[in-house]
């Protein structure tokens, strides 16, 4: 599929011999800011050859990807850096640390991790199966992607919301996003009480086009609804899918209360603290202040590598 706002604004640093020395990319979204949807990006793939690294590279082509994206319409930038890149965003490419987002973790089956001893690995799985996943009782759960005016109910929750700042989602954007050939077999799951859609997530996985890459860490990267039950409903299914998978664990981001405490019930940890980091390239000032985290609703698919 087409990406909803065009190619991806990049920079190389072409040796003039068909080589690279380095490269820089960021990812289009659609952010809402206030009540406007403007054209934005996620800090995406920096890559510098070895032979070049420690010149400047990487912070010349940030700059010259950044001036391309604002003479292109661009206007809020957002990522969530390695410690080894974090520096060089904030330091030298005026970019803003304005919080962490919590990196949650379910495990689900321990076999797949080495740093667990095999002989522990049994009882450590029994321990698992203890840790609370909720329940779809009441709830008549589907597979399949739900039909469109229902969906749209429920991303108008999502998009209007009490958070200021946040990627859109629309029917166009979900499409794209979890496309199959993303190669993680992104699924729809949906739970509806006497035949309307009260909740609904995305969950996917690497498949074997990964090669050995493939981690067996599934992804939770939409949660969609209001009605707590429903999403209890929706991560319990999920979980249960991750499983019949061969999945180790199944992690999200989210900063988002009411979903926090769906994680929570449903046996999810606060693994660690994601650096949220946002830069402003508009002309104009933000009708909405972007560096201050509160204003931002931030889960899962929100990250490119889910």
């Amino acid at each position: 599929m087409t990406q909803p706002l065009g190619r991806c604004p990049a920079a190389l640093a072409d040796l003039g011999d068909g080589n690279l020395a380095g490269a820089y990319t960021i990812w289009p979204v659609p952010i809402l800011v206030g009540n406007r949807v403007v054209r934005g990006a996620q800090s995406m793939d920096t890559m510098t050859h070895p032979q070049f690294q420690g010149q400047g590279i990487f912070t010349k082509l940030a700059t010259a990807c950044y001036e391309h994206a604002a003479d292109n319409g661009y206007e809020i930038l957002y990522g969530f850096p390695n410690p080894l890149s974090y520096p060089g965003f904030v330091k030298k490419l005026g970019w803003s640390h304005i919080g962490d987002v919590s990196h949650w973790v379910r495990l689900i089956d321990l076999r797949g991790i080495q740093q667990v001893p095999t002989i522990l690995t049994p009882f450590v799985n029994l321990a698992l199966t203890c840790l609370p996943s909720g329940s779809s009782r009441n709830f008549d759960i589907s597979h399949d992607r739900p039909e469109d005016p229902d969906l749209e109910r429920l991303l108008a929750a999502w998009n209007g919301g009490s958070k200021a700042c946040g990627v859109h989602r629309s029917l166009d954007w979900l499409g794209w996003r979890y496309a199959t050939d993303a190669n993680n077999d992104y699924a729809w799951v949906c739970a509806y009480a006497n035949g309307n859609l009260a909740a609904c997530g995305v969950w996917g996985m690497q498949n074997e086009n990964w090669g050995e890459v493939a981690d067996k860490r599934a992804h939770l990267v939409e949660l969609l609804g209001t009605d707590r039950s429903a999403l209890l409903a929706v991560v319990s299914t999920i979980i249960g899918a991750a499983k019949t998978r061969g999945a180790v664990l199944l992690e999200t981001l989210s900063n988002v209360e009411h979903l926090n405490l769906v994680l929570k019930r449903t046996g999810f940890f606060r693994h660690r603290k994601a650096p949220f980091i946002v830069r402003a390239l508009g002309r104009a000032e933000p009708a909405v202040d972007v560096l201050t985290l509160e204003n931002w609703q931030i889960f899962g698919g929100d990250i490119d590598t889910f």
